[in-house]
């Protein structure tokens, strides 16, 4: 099941409450939901104080709760919600800069903070009553929503709060009499999945006053593709002594993609070849090979645009977003700038260029194209070759820049910024920077080139309407390059990846999937009867700490927090879950493809293949001969021993016993 740890989500004609619970679906991304909800009372619009209100607040939502009758291994669960207090405004992580150009030009210089700058203070809380919820098997529980506006801003909000659901063991039903009482009990172990709440509002700090809305309403509608319309950008060099910049970004230097369409497996084939020359090593061994060889080797043999003779424009400039999850600047990385004119009466794209890794483009207009200079605007893309963002309608998400005029020959458009904070679409930044970033990692680590044949992945953002089986919009994906994700799935680079990893799977295996593919499931279950899903939810489990981790060295308990944090250990050999036989859960699946690719030695786990991107390439060149043919983790045994230097494959035996399999 294509389905990232789940969430149930729904939006509504006047509150947008996205009610998620994190448990994977389907390879159709066909997943009934394991907790429906409806909403009991909610307001459109309202007044707020701008200060704590609590326990009042300014607005209350009051929800209903049940468990899913279709999710079969629910019928006689008990389940339990806990949350972890009040939802909060995430913390401010960046502070302003006054050098920020400097650090584009020297990476190794240090950035000069603007003094006497204060953090602002959060903009909301919301807090759920009760906050540890027993919803028994068929029964029903009611929840309030408690939301408080702490400071007059004239903005968009995403206020929510999240928990962690737990099956009850047999054992405790009956045992302990209250909700605080089995918390005690549970946690601490694996959770099925995790609940959260979104809610959308506007404020205006004039009049103050809300109105709560759906995604759309709030944060505004997506625009055809292609066309010279866009929402507004903001002016950094007006906004940089107040606004928050994360300098480590701007920093970085990850790559573009050498290849920008599918090369039929050719990249594949290679990176399998050089894995079968590299083999595997023990821990403490030291690596001499260049993980991107094979990647550089490809970017020679592509075929590379032609550059004019003697372009008569050279357009650059700076693209931003700033993000939801921490209110502050990143680099737009993965987004693509566009120059386009109206010269001669009807618009027209001139060029385009790559948004790269700190934030910076360029464009070259050669003299074949006509122009004169007289009329320029900017548009910045969040869709590519790869993926595409877009709404129910598959408009897309573009932003547009000042109309200029007399442009010099080499023109310098500055720094502008798309607000996908508090401005219009929300969660757009975070949501291309985490798939950019594993198409980069893929393609230069890995040896993979992920483009898929028939066009971009629709990436439909916010899902408001696909259920993937349920009664409430979900995060899923399909077999023919779609994939939903909730407003909250968005923003999470774990999710994000995750569904682009079954994506990732479906191409290489032909869109065929193993028998037992499909069907509910947990983080935590066990599914004797369904092999393939677990071997595939395992594999897209991986992924994102494939992504994330790049130095392939995590201890215990080390996947928790940061942009890349899992809701799962890839490395623990003792937490739950507590299946007998390893190849029954996706997460067990997951940490032994994790014990093949780390260097961190634990247990009987002393080995690691070479190439970064060995363990990705291997599982992805020995797909299934039919749709429907039986594989689960347990077949890889013998298949990575073939891959591995000779006198290893104990070491490789020894990895699949320790996580059950």
């Amino acid at each position: 099941m294509n389905h990232q740890r789940k969430s149930v989500l729904a939006l509504l004609p006047f509150i947008a409450l996205a009610f998620q619970l994190v448990l994977t679906t389907q390879a159709n991304g066909d997943q009934p939901q394991v907790v429906e909800w409806k909403l009991l009372k909610a307001k459109s619009e309202g007044r707020f104080a701008p200060e704590a209100q609590l326990p009042r607040g300014d607005d209350r939502v009051k929800v209903q709760l049940w468990a899913n009758p279709l999710f079969e291994e629910l019928r006689n669960q008990d389940l339990l919600i806990v949350f972890d207090g009040c939802g909060r405004d995430p913390e401010t992580a960046g502070r302003p800069i006054e050098n920020l150009d400097e650090l584009l030009l020297d990476p190794d210089a240090s950035p000069k903070y603007v003094r006497d700058w204060t953090a602002p203070s959060p903009r909301w809380l919301v807090c759920p009553k009760p906050d540890v919820i027993l919803l028994k098997a068929g029964g029903t529980a009611n929840l309030t929503i408690y939301v408080d506006f702490l400071r007059a801003v004239s903005q968009n909000l995403n206020p929510k709060v999240k928990g962690l659901v737990y099956g009850i063991p047999n054992e405790l039903r009956g045992k302990a009499d209250t909700a605080l009482r089995l918390a005690d009990r549970v946690k601490g172990g694996q959770p099925m999945g995790e609940v959260v709440i979104d809610l959308f509002y506007r404020l205006d700090e004039q009049i103050l006053r809300w109105r709560s809305g759906n995604w759309a309403d709030i944060f505004g509608k997506g625009l055809p593709s292609d066309t010279a319309e866009g929402q507004g950008v903001e002016n950094y060099d007006e906004l940089k002594g107040s606004l928050p910049v994360i300098p480590t970004a701007y920093k970085r230097t990850l790559p573009l993609p050498g290849l920008f369409q599918d090369d039929q497996g050719r990249m594949l084939a290679q990176t399998i070849s050089i894995v079968q020359q590299t083999g595997s090593g023990r821990a403490g061994e030291v690596i001499c090979h260049f993980d991107d060889e094979h990647a550089r080797q490809q970017r020679i043999e592509a075929e590379t645009p032609i550059s004019p003779k003697a372009p008569s424009f050279n357009l650059s400039g700076i693209f931003s977003t700033k993000w939801t999850t921490d209110h502050s600047l990143h680099p737009a990385w993965g987004f693509k700038a566009e120059a386009w004119t109206n010269e001669g009466g009807s618009w027209r794209m001139l060029g385009w260029g790559w948004v790269q890794s700190n934030g910076t483009w360029s464009i070259y207009v050669s003299p074949d194209s006509g122009w004169g200079g007289t009329n320029l605007r900017m548009l910045y893309r969040s869709y590519n070759q790869y993926y595409a963002p877009q709404d129910r309608d598959g408009h897309t998400y573009s932003w547009k820049g000042p109309d200029r005029a007399s442009i010099a020959t080499d023109h310098y458009e500055g720094h502008w910024f798309a607000d996908t904070d508090g401005g219009a679409y929300n969660g757009v930044g975070e949501l291309v920077d985490a798939a950019m970033t594993m198409w980069s990692r893929l393609y230069w680590s890995g040896g993979i080139n992920p483009v898929p044949s028939g066009g971009a992945y629709k990436l439909y953002y916010p899902n408001t309407w696909e259920n993937c089986s349920g009664t409430s919009p979900w995060s899923c994906a399909n077999i023919d390059g779609e994939i939903w994700l909730i407003p909250d799935h968005g923003t999470q680079a774990r999710v994000v990846t995750h569904e682009l990893a079954h994506q990732l799977n479906n191409k290489f295996w032909n869109k065929k999937r193993p028998a037992g593919s499909g069907g509910s499931h947990s983080l935590d279950g066990c599914y004797p009867t369904r092999l393939g899903m677990a071997l595939r939810e395992g594999f897209a489990n991986f992924l994102p700490g494939w992504i994330g981790y790049q130095a392939r060295n995590v201890a215990d308990g080390g996947f928790a927090g940061g942009r890349w944090g899992l809701s799962y250990d890839l490395e623990s050999r003792i937490s739950p879950p507590t299946c007998s036989n390893g190849y029954e859960n996706e997460v067990w699946v997951a940490r032994t493809f994790w014990d093949l690719h780390d260097i961190h030695a634990d247990g009987d786990d002393i080995l690691h293949f070479v190439h970064m991107g060995a363990v990705i390439a291997i599982y992805l060149n020995h797909g299934i001969t039919n749709d429907g043919d039986a594989r689960d983790m347990r077949d890889y045994e013998s298949i990575y021993q073939s891959y591995a230097t000779t006198g290893h494959e104990g070491f490789i035996s020894d990895i699949f016993e320790q996580n059950r399999m």
